[in-house]
């Protein structure tokens, strides 16, 4: 079993992947499972959540917002996140609560860093300043093909259901954000768990999430120091 992501009681589990793999629904499968355990848990998506972040969210993936210099993206991802972990993460984290993430800025790695070029020396050392160099105990990489996973966005958001600005790249981008993943999880093998897209097969994904995820609070002995309901 790896070492923790942080010093906190609680647990901090994050979903990674490229667009189109359904990371969203497995994210509510863990947190429907492990309420049903007892545990107290808090869930969002980054970026988001916040009132800065949903604001901020906007202005990076509405296509009717102007299109912005790669570096100002970047940073502005950094930006969300620091507002989402101090906000959210840490104070569910400090209760002794379970949070579970929908991306965390392993996305900025892989959108940022390998689809559009920014240094990636330079997204680290922000990454380990905004959260004053916590990061999630766990991370489930949704492993899916890049053209599969494009032909099941469907761009329902924003306004006449369009494409996001980032949604709407070429494949090739796509393709250097998927790899991007792969290799962070290859850099990260204590922190990652990669799972195969299985297509029409959400549950048999899940069955393995909650396998890991049993394995993580047992082999840290948490069963009884995470926040429970109170009956």
């Amino acid at each position: 079993m790896g070492k923790r992501g942080h010093s906190y009681t609680g647990v901090w589990i994050n979903f990674e992947a490229g667009d189109g793999a359904g990371k969203g629904f497995q994210q509510k499968l863990l947190v429907d499972y492990l309420k049903a355990r007892g545990f107290i848990v808090q869930a969002g998506r980054e970026p988001g959540t916040t009132p800065a972040g949903e604001r901020i969210r906007a202005l990076l993936q509405d296509p009717a917002m102007p299109k912005l210099n790669p570096k100002t993206e970047m940073l502005l991802f950094v930006g969300t996140g620091v507002e989402f972990f101090e906000q959210l993460v840490k104070p569910t984290l400090e209760r002794g609560e379970v949070f579970v993430t929908d991306r965390w800025r392993y996305s900025t790695m892989a959108y940022q860093g390998y689809g559009l070029g920014i240094d990636l020396n330079v997204i680290e050392a922000l990454i380990k300043f905004s959260c004053s160099g916590a990061y999630p105990d766990l991370t489930f990489l949704i492993d899916i093909n890049t053209e599969l996973g494009l032909s099941k966005v469907i761009g329902n958001e924003f306004a006449g259901s369009k494409l996001d600005k980032i949604e709407s790249r070429d494949t090739d981008y796509h393709k250097r954000v998927n790899q991007g993943y792969r290799e962070v999880a290859r850099q990260n093998p204590d922190r990652f768990r990669i799972i195969p897209y299985i297509d029409g097969k959400p549950d048999e994904m899940h069955l393995q999430i909650r396998k890991y995820v049993d394995g993580l609070i047992a082999g840290h002995n948490l069963e009884d120091k995470l926040a429970r309901v109170k009956l």
